[in-house]
């Protein structure tokens, strides 16, 4: 009999959004036990996170289930990257990147019955600086900006973020400073004067849509768009050709792949970065690395299909 093992995390922003976290371990034990799988579930304090994750993979579970955000999405991978265990992701959080990534469906109910028959594939990760990212590593103004907004609206709903982000944009990025970055990678090397950029494990979809989609799960090879635009008029447009998926044909953007890269920030010894959702301060230089197949998740064949591409390597 499969075994799994549920950690809910009680500081996702889900629960602040009026789900729970008791009525939702229960459902999921309910639901896995009745596709014929042994579950066990451990409610996760803040800053308990790590331990839970620790305590529950000697277990040596199949998998082991987390209910939170992209966050608690990261912490997971970095604990189970190698391990064999695969990880299946309960989305609990404000934009669900990683849930969204590998088709689970954000509704709980469907989202557990979804975890309850899919199955583990392996699939790359990328290594920041020692840092698991399995979505997308963001610098320029938007860490700043999220993090401004991030401080009174923890938890709150994903399309008020993102209007946020547009209407904002304008104003953000014009006083945003700079960033004379430097890169030198597999896939070549080169300098420019950027307010945005984003390093991908993968790449992104060409699709419409705010929430940013992924492909190519096991190519071995990370996508960097690094944005030249000069203004904000000129900023709108690269937003609007990325809500509309046109991004790859964007002539003020900087598009490469790379199975290994290394960022340096020209005099500027350090940067506020967003990876995977969470915001965080990282020295230069950051080393980008693609691990190959080395996290198991639970999804589906379907859901991990490549998407024809544009970029060249």
């Amino acid at each position: 009999m499969p075994c799994y093992h549920l950690l809910l995390n009680l500081g996702s922003g889900g629960n602040e959004r009026g789900l729970d976290a008791r009525e939702v371990s229960q459902m999921v034990e309910e639901i896995f036990r009745e596709a014929g799988h042994e579950m066990n579930s451990t409610l996760v304090e803040p800053g308990g996170l790590d331990h839970a994750l620790e305590s529950a993979s000697a277990r040596k579970p199949d998998a082991i289930i987390v209910a939170g955000g992209d966050g608690t999405v990261s912490a997971a991978a970095r604990h189970l990257g190698g391990t064999g265990i695969a990880l299946g992701i309960l989305p609990m959080g404000t934009f669900n990147l990683a849930a969204r990534d590998l088709g689970v469906p954000l509704e709980m109910e469907e989202a557990a019955r979804f975890l309850a028959t899919a199955e583990p594939h392996p699939i790359d990760v990328m290594d920041v600086s020692g840092h698991t990212c399995l979505c997308t590593t963001i610098l320029g103004f938007y860490p700043e900006f999220a993090k401004t907004f991030e401080r009174r609206d923890h938890g709150g709903r994903w399309w008020k973020k993102s209007l946020k982000l547009v209407m904002g944009l304008p104003k953000f990025f014009a006083r945003a400073r700079p960033l004379h970055l430097a890169w030198r990678g597999d896939g070549g090397e080169g300098t420019t004067r950027t307010k945005f950029c984003a390093f991908v494990p993968g790449r992104y979809k060409a699709a419409t849509g705010i929430v940013p989609a992924r492909t190519e799960f096991r190519s071995g090879k990370l996508t960097a768009y690094v944005g030249t635009q000069r203004d904000a008029r000129a900023a709108m447009r690269g937003m609007l050709d990325y809500i509309f998926g046109r991004q790859e044909k964007n002539p003020e953007l900087i598009i490469f792949q790379s199975s290994e890269l290394e960022l340096r920030g020209g005099t500027r010894r350090d940067c506020v970065l967003m990876l995977d959702g969470e915001i965080i301060r990282m020295s230069f230089p950051i080393k980008m690395k693609i691990k190959p197949e080395h996290l198991r998740v639970l999804t589906t064949k379907e859901n991990l299909a490549e998407e024809e591409s544009e970029v060249s390597a």
